[in-house]
């Protein structure tokens, strides 16, 4: 559990460094086909969110007949974009920190029309893992088609940043004779 709850930890953090590299970017290179699976690099970005909604807001509760996409023309500018994903993560973060080992293996039957998807909840969220990995590297590519470096932020050096913070130390108090 303790590896799951960290790479969700990680995909976050990184996540937003992909949002901050969007600011250095023209929006029209944002929004532009650059020939990826959801064409654009916001398009692409939108849609690792709306998985997390499909499998995590709607899917788990098998209310998939509710759950719509967002429409990326909605989203006009970064910000837009940043405040979605500060939505999406909540809805994320709040379920998975909550989560303990036997709830991976709760077992939900998804019903996606005439499909019935069977997967623990361990499974999904495995998958979700994979899938946003997926999309990173396709925005890796397109930050690369513009000879830009991306924000790549390897796992372990992640891991050894996070656990070699130290949390502040509160201020030590003199005891005056008195």
């Amino acid at each position: 559990m303790r590896h799951i709850i960290n790479f969700y930890r990680y995909n976050s953090d990184v996540r937003k460094k992909y949002l901050d590299a969007f600011e250095d970017l023209p929006w029209h290179e944002i929004i532009r086909d650059h020939g990826g699976s959801f064409h654009s690099m916001r398009n692409i970005f939108l849609h690792v969110l709306d998985a997390y909604r499909y499998w995590l807001e709607y899917g788990i509760k098998d209310d998939l007949r509710q759950y719509t996409s967002v429409d990326g023309e909605c989203f006009k500018n970064v910000d837009d974009m940043r405040r979605y994903e500060r939505t999406v993560d909540s809805l994320v973060t709040d379920l998975v920190e909550g989560l303990t080992e036997e709830d991976l293996m709760t077992s939900y039957s998804i019903h996606d029309g005439n499909e019935i998807i069977h997967a623990t909840m361990e499974a999904i969220l495995m998958h979700m893992i994979e899938e946003e990995l997926q999309h990173r590297g396709e925005l890796n590519c397109m930050f690369w088609q513009q000879d830009i470096d991306p924000p790549i932020t390897g796992y372990v050096g992640w891991l050894q940043e996070k656990t070699t913070q130290r949390p502040p130390q509160p201020e030590s108090r003199k005891r005056h004779p008195g």
